[in-house]
């Protein structure tokens, strides 16, 4: 696992956060469900490429369309892809980008493992806005490690740490936000924006 504090820097977290509330406005963020239960998760999210990522009581899925306008998504914004370029720029360009709205406080994710991407060899790479979160991960369920992910880090997964085990287990209530200074109505206060970057290779049959 490697972090990068202060990656991306305040005025093009403020580039970033313009570029996602143009794109909420046509591909709005939902609440998806857990499998089975159906109950809600404790966070909303979208998505951008050529794959967005959804869960319901049908289990996890990639799926081309958003699954209440059922409009096809949008392109990855090109500043996304020129992040990614940066510290993954080795390998072949994403296809599927995930923004999670965690609202303060209540919002978390639940502990789990990025597998639903059949091709482990590419790396995940996450990049944070807004309120401070708290981040668990580890190799196991039972050993885990506990690190803040403050405004502007990257974290990327990849090699040994494709598969770690991560949480978000809080939201902690940041004054110096720059969602709260956006004054955009797409964020409540004190919240947190997750971008997360993958490539998605659907199995051949």
């Amino acid at each position: 696992m490697k972090f990068f504090r202060n990656a991306i820097k305040p005025n093009d977290q403020s580039d970033l956060i313009l570029m996602i509330s143009k794109l909420v406005d046509k591909f709005p963020f939902y609440t998806p469900t857990t499998p089975k239960f159906n109950k809600p998760f404790n966070m909303k999210i979208t998505s951008a490429g050529l794959w967005g990522w959804n869960s319901d009581k049908n289990g996890y899925c990639y799926t081309r369309k958003h699954p209440y306008t059922n409009s096809n998504w949008p392109k990855i914004p090109r500043k996304l892809i020129n992040i990614w370029n940066k510290y993954c720029g080795k390998y072949e360009v994403p296809n599927s980008c995930l923004f999670n709205l965690y609202e303060f406080p209540n919002s978390k994710l639940g502990l789990h493992q990025d597998k639903e991407e059949n091709d482990f060899s590419f790396p995940v790479l996450s990049l944070s806005i807004g309120s401070t979160a708290i981040f668990k991960y580890g190799r196991t369920k039972n050993k885990l490690n506990a690190i803040k992910l403050e405004s502007g880090t990257i974290v990327i997964m990849e090699g040994a740490s494709r598969l770690a085990y991560h949480s978000i287990t809080k939201i902690l209530k940041t004054e110096d936000n720059i969602l709260n200074d956006e004054k955009l109505n797409s964020f409540p206060p004190h919240s947190r924006i997750s971008i997360t970057l993958r490539m998605y290779k659907p199995n051949s049959k």
